[in-house]
């Protein structure tokens, strides 16, 4: 249930104080006495702000509004709770009053509650808890959030409201047992209960309805608190299908002398469940399951209890429609969808639109279901777009960051005030700075002996290179000097001897020699060519990418391909940027491997418009990268790429897999 927090009105009197306060104050006691009608108090809390105003001090005036938003809320005037809050949360904003701006958010929240703006509620409500943990004030941060759980069971955010009310049962339990604890203990755990009722978790919601009812033991007047967690228990019997367990919990709520004359509504509504049950057990006769329904009927209509009327209305149909009275079915099934459209009780409209497809025929039942099925995916939505809501309104704005600078610096004054804590804090603040500064520097050196160990491993491989080239010069020179010269000295002996010679003999060899001279020539173009040809193109950096891609995905045991550029050229590329390209190829890997679990991955370097592209893919799980934190690998990688002057771009969807692509300008490096 909603709870609404007492005011707590903070009154001082001093010498030296003016006519004027004196009557504040008067007028303001007069707003606090609870032996005169409301409306009076009302009254007189208008006289006190009317004074306060002329004043000049904002905490006086803010402190006599106070008073007036906690009378329209006992009077539940919600439009004046709305305007006088927000009122108060500026002034309280002003004057950087922390319990008062969480007083106000409280209230708004209450109110924009009240009128069915969950969204809105659910905001002011996380900016109040959000302050009430960080004064402390340990009741009002277990009501708001027992206040968000409960919006968030309305629009079916199970989970998150699971979470809130496990919070705040943490923090009652630590309270003083007083009437006001122990009613939001008990609706804590009846809370709850209901939750895991709709999250199927039956036994786990049994459990917490007994510890309402254990709750409830601490209060004096506790009859409708045990009545209330008793017919949650039989309820949850009901949709366990332990059905003989529900309806003899319900003949004992029913044994109760007074139940009908103090809350005819749950009188009706117990009525209604037995009906239900017994008709779902189906060992009872029809007789008697439908003197129940028209009993509760009866009853809910006499009384004006829209809720169970349509409930009942509901089961009614059911019933009827089961034992194949269908004009009985479509009457009540139809009082049951007029009721649920004027509550806007979707989950009756839903049951009701079934019902009537399964009882009409041909077109009319098409319509309905069609209907059925608009409605269902319509909630369906709207309940992941409130669940989406909820969760960006518990990142902190930067308002509520600005305010717990606020209270850190209240705080300070008082840490300030006690010398030698201060001083053992500012100790262990050293110490703490210090130990930081050390992980970093030892960060920072294991990062400058892995870039030393790349660079040592891409100077090796230059070495092999030179030393490439210096083999592949000999040989080159050999061959000229050996084959080349050795043709070109013999032919030029043999034709100095034919030079004198004119006979046919002279001019055949002659004509031999040429032709040796043109086979010398294509050995030379040959050696030429060799010489053109960049025969240790493929080494270098992409060498040893390609060893360490080779390396980690056989031991990650994944397919992959590789692809290298040839146009690329790595030694116009300074260290630093084939550095941080190794790195971040390493962590790519290892992420596609730990965290993607993929089976394939896709890498390649590529030239486009004067920069260099690094892609590396793969068919992984994917992740949202609207929602998804960063992790502090895809935080070094961020680094490195800025380092390089680089460009990052993500592509992934979950469960299609992941794209990083990275640009870096090589007219830059």
């Amino acid at each position: 249930m909603i709870k609404y927090f007492p005011l707590v009105i903070l009154l001082f009197a001093s010498l030296g104080f003016s006519q004027s306060s004196d009557s504040i104050y008067y007028y303001r006691n007069l707003a606090k006495n609870d032996q005169i009608t409301t409306e009076d108090r009302i009254i007189y809390a208008r006289k006190a702000i009317t004074l306060s105003a002329k004043t000049d001090s904002d905490s006086t005036l803010l402190n006599s509004q106070r008073v007036l938003s906690f009378l329209y809320i006992i009077d539940g005037q919600i439009d004046n709770i709305k305007s006088i809050n927000l009122d108060n949360l500026s002034l309280a904003k002003k004057i950087k009053d922390s319990v008062s701006i969480a007083n106000a958010y409280y209230n708004l929240g209450y109110s924009y509650g009240k009128t069915q703006k969950v969204d809105s509620a659910y905001y002011y409500y996380f900016n109040a808890v959000k302050l009430y943990d960080k004064l402390e004030d340990f009741k009002n941060y277990a009501a708001v959030l027992l206040n968000m759980a409960n919006i968030q069971e309305s629009e079916r955010d199970y989970i998150g409201a699971q979470n809130n009310v496990i919070k705040a049962i943490n923090v009652v339990d630590k309270l003083q047992k007083n009437d006001y604890n122990v009613d939001t203990e008990w609706s804590l755990y009846n809370l709850i209960g209901i939750i895991s009722g709709e999250l199927q978790q039956y036994d786990n919601s049994i459990e917490y309805h007994n510890k309402a009812i254990n709750s409830s033991n601490k209060l004096k007047d506790n009859y409708f608190y045990k009545i209330y967690s008793n017919v949650n228990i039989a309820s949850t019997y009901r949709k366990k299908g332990d059905y003989n367990l529900a309806i003899d919990k319900y003949n004992q709520i029913l044994e109760s002398s007074k139940l009908l004359s103090e809350d005819a509504s749950t009188y009706a509504y117990v009525i209604n469940d037995l009906a239900y049950s017994k008709f779902l057990r189906g060992k009872d006769s029809n007789k008697e399951i439908e003197t129940l329904y028209r009993q509760a009927f009866r009853l809910s209509d006499s009384i004006s209890d829209k809720n169970i009327k349509m409930s009942v209305s509901l089961n009614f149909s059911d019933y009827f429609k089961t034992i194949n009275q269908l004009d009985s079915a479509a009457i009540y099934s139809t009082t049951a969808y007029s009721l649920g459209k004027e509550l806007k009780h979707n989950k009756t409209i839903l049951k009701a639109l079934y019902i009537k497809s399964e009882i009409e025929k041909g077109e009319p039942s098409k319509k309905y279901l069609f209907e059925h099925i608009r409605l269902n995916d319509s909630l369906l939505f709207a309940e992941r777009s409130s669940r989406n809501k909820f969760m960006r309104i518990d990142y902190e704005t930067e308002e509520i960051k600005q305010e717990n600078q606020q209270i850190s610096r209240q705080r300070l004054w008082l840490l300030i005030v006690s010398g030698g804590l201060l001083f053992t804090l500012f100790f262990l603040y050293i110490i703490k700075t210090q130990r930081e500064k050390n992980k970093e520097l030892q960060l920072e050196r294991q990062q400058q002996e892995a870039n030393e160990e790349i660079y040592k491993l891409m100077l090796s491989q230059q070495d092999k290179i030179d030393e490439a080239r210096s083999l592949e010069k000999n040989r080159i020179s050999k061959d000229i000097h050996d084959g080349i010269l050795g043709k070109l000295f013999g032919v030029r002996l043999s034709l100095d001897g034919l030079n004198l010679s004119v006979n046919k003999e002279a001019i055949d060899k002659r004509s031999y020699y040429i032709s040796e001279l043109k086979n010398i020539e294509e050995d030379i173009r040959k050696v030429s060519h060799e010489l053109n040809t960049d025969f240790i193109k493929q080494s270098g950096f992409l060498d040893i990418v390609k060893t360490l891609v080779d390396a980690q995905m056989n031991a990650y045991k994944i397919e992959y391909t590789f692809y290298g550029d040839d146009s690329i050229d790595w030694d116009a590329l300074n260290n630093k940027v084939k550095i941080h390209l190794y790195r971040i190829l390493q962590e790519t890997m290892q992420n596609a491997y730990k965290h993607a679990e993929a089976t394939k991955v896709d890498i390649s370097f590529k030239m486009e418009a004067n920069a260099l592209v690094f892609c590396i893919s793969d068919n992984g799980k994917g992740f949202d990268t609207h929602k998804a934190k960063k992790g502090i690998g895809l935080k070094n990688i961020e680094d490195r790429i800025q380092e390089i002057n680089g460009e990052l771009k993500i592509k992934s969807h979950e469960n299609t897999g992941t794209k990083i692509i990275i640009i870096v300008p090589t007219i830059n490096n």
